[in-house]
């Protein structure tokens, strides 16, 4: 007998039936139970939901803002949600080549007392992870209630403890964990991605509109790729290709650097007399595009390039020499 569906509009149940299928199979593969994985548009919307979610319920039971504890520079999105949501937030800059400093970040966590720990893993714009023994120290470093989002978003081509040991190892913290599979399973034109939660009042809180944020098609592509452990890997390569390339190029360049990506960005240093105004315009009358360090936080000396394949960057290199 065909179901008659006078509850949902059209297609709207199919959506959410397949949404709550991909959420269980995720679960399943993290160890955790349903509830605490949300589907959603890309990181982005998890972000959205996360930083209103929390900054309501501090100014609703304790009368003050939202603090935040988060390394810059960082995802241009995540820093104008804090800025959007009025959160109190204490930024540790890395060095001048992009290092974290994970001394100074644990110094601030213990000093600033923040309600939400952010951690970038393999950050963006500058495509650096931060290696797991850094990595679990700063979790162990966070007390009390504490909430630890840990953003996953990016490929990270090194080496990596998995996120179902982290929400395993870890059940006496409060940790989310971001991922997009715009990004890991090259679906940054559908928008899908998730978060997961070990803490069952972290799942309550942020499954309040548990079916409001999917598109069919989107999860319709993710069904069929989502096990396909060769196209991530195949990722990576392009990713190390990608980056190998850059290395060796610009090696020979005095005047600008490239800061050695694993990720899915990276970070260029433009010549002392180009600023990233006058770059993204050069690039794109040659079809490339780029994106101005002017744009993200970053600065006019810098641009942020995706590393999307060998012969896209191929060609930006040999358009990079003749930009001076």
């Amino acid at each position: 007998m065909k179901l008659i569906d006078l509850n949902y509009g059209e297609n709207y149940k199919a959506e959410i039936d397949l949404k709550h299928f991909l959420e269980a199979k995720i679960a399943k593969q993290l160890g955790i139970p349903r509830e605490h994985v949300l589907l959603n548009y890309g990181a982005n919307s998890n972000l959205i939901l996360f930083f209103s979610a929390y900054s309501n319920k501090l100014l609703t039971e304790k009368r003050r803002r939202l603090k935040v504890v988060l390394d810059v520079p960082n995802y241009f999105f995540t820093l104008r949600q804090i800025e959007e949501w009025n959160v109190n937030a204490a930024y540790v800059k890395r060095d001048n080549e992009f290092n974290f400093l994970p001394t100074e970040f644990i110094k601030t966590i213990k000093s600033f007392m923040p309600d939400v720990v952010v951690i970038t893993t393999p950050n963006n714009p500058t495509g650096k992870p931060i290696d797991d023994t850094t990595l679990q120290k700063i979790i162990r470093s966070v007390q009390g209630e504490a909430v630890i989002l840990i953003d996953r978003a990016c490929i990270n081509t090194l080496p990596e403890i998995s996120t179902k040991d982290i929400l395993a190892k870890y059940k006496g913290k409060k940790i989310i964990v971001l991922h997009s599979f715009s990004k890991s399973h090259s679906l940054s034109d559908s928008r899908v991605g998730y978060f997961a939660t070990n803490h069952a009042s972290i799942a309550e809180l942020l499954f309040n509109k548990p079916d409001l944020n999917h598109n069919l098609n989107a999860l319709q592509k993710l069904k069929s790729i989502i096990d396909n452990k060769k196209h991530v890997a195949y990722k990576k390569k392009i990713i190390r290709d990608c980056s190998k390339l850059l290395k060796v190029r610009f090696s020979k360049i005095e005047d600008s650097t490239y800061y050695e990506s694993y990720s899915n960005f990276a970070v260029i240093k433009l010549p002392s007399n180009v600023d990233s105004i006058r770059a993204e315009q050069f690039f794109a009358k040659h079809n490339i595009l780029v994106m101005g360090g002017h744009r993200i936080g970053l600065g006019n000396e810098y641009i942020r390039i995706h590393m999307s394949g060998v012969k896209e960057i191929e060609k930006f290199i040999g358009v990079f020499f003749s930009l001076n």
